[in-house]
Formats: structure tokens, C-alpha cells, sequence
């Protein structure tokens, strides 16, 4: 669903996004892919390829349409706290290890360099701002929100 989602939203919205940019000068898709589409987390391996698909199509939208005035980027969230993120965090993908949901949260905290995850508000205004037209020349880019999840190497851990 990720993919074809994606897809057939932008494919049933792009007649009015034409309209619009032709009005006002530009209009913009903004899809949601993850930082899973780049790196891989044990046991996603479907939700990782389909998320490297979104950016693939992200980026293909964006020559397609930029004639036409329509920008199209991608939000890349990490951990946000979210219900998935909670359900990660029950159970429905951390294993646990034996360790407290507390414990699992402190990790994962700990392995960003902000030293905690993402907000729904966090990805919201960065959709905002790519939505808007201070973002007018952002166009076929793939934003990544993981705190600086990805930026690191990963440390060997003893």
C-alpha cells in the first residue's frame, strides 16, 4: 500500500495540481517515505523496499512534472512517536530482549545524536515548509527526519 497508495493519490491529484499551478505559478506533493528506505532494519524487508520505491517514484514525479509547476519531495521520517512507534516498542518488533518498555525506549533514544525521536509536530512543519512557497526551488528531494539517526556510523557495541 505504500507504493500504490502514493501512486494513485498523486495520479488522481495531479489533474487539479496542474490547474492550480497554472493559477498560482506552482503546486506541490509532498509523499511519505522513511529513513527505512535507505538503510534496513532486521525482519522490514518488504516496508524497506517499498518505502525505496516511494523515493524512486518521489524523485521520477519530479522530472515528470516540474514543467508543469508541480514540485514533488519526500519527508524521510526516523522514530517518531507515533502508535507505530509505541508498537514497536510493545512488542510488535523490538523482541524486547527482556528489557522494560522503558529500557527499549531509552535505547533507541540513545542511538540518535539528539538523544531522542521525532514528534508528529517535527514532521508536520517540515511538510508545511515544503508545501509552501518559501520552499518554491525544493523539488525531487528526499528530506530525512531521524534526528541525525543516519548520519552516524554505527559504533561496534560490546
Amino acid at each position: 500500500m505504500n507504493v500504490t497508495g502514493t501512486f494513485l493519490t498523486s495520479k488522481h491529484a495531479l489533474p487539479l495540481l496542474r490547474e492550480a499551478a497554472r493559477e498560482v505559478g506552482t503546486a506541490s506533493i509532498v509523499n511519505f517515505g522513511s529513513y527505512d528506505g535507505f538503510i534496513a532494519d532486521p525482519g522490514l524487508a518488504a516496508y524497506c523496499a517499498t518505502k525505496g520505491a516511494v523515493h524512486a517514484l518521489t524523485r521520477a514525479m519530479a522530472c515528470d512534472h516540474g514543467p508543469d509547476g508541480i514540485r514533488v519531495n519526500a519527508v524521510c521520517p526516523g522514530y517518531i512517536d507515533t502508535p507505530m512507534l509505541q508498537g514497536f516498542f510493545n512488542g510488535a518488533g523490538s523482541g524486547g530482549g527482556g528489557r522494560s518498555i522503558d529500557e527499549l525506549q531509552d535505547a533507541v533514544r540513545e542511538l540518535h545524536p539528539m538523544r531522542r525521536y521525532g514528534s508528529p509536530d517535527d514532521v508536520a512543519n517540515l511538510v508545511a515548509w515544503l508545501s509552501s512557497d518559501e520552499a518554491r526551488y525544493a523539488s525531487g528531494q528526499l528530506w530525512v527526519l531521524d534526528g541525525g539517526l543516519t548520519a552516524q556510523v554505527q559504533q561496534m557495541r560490546a
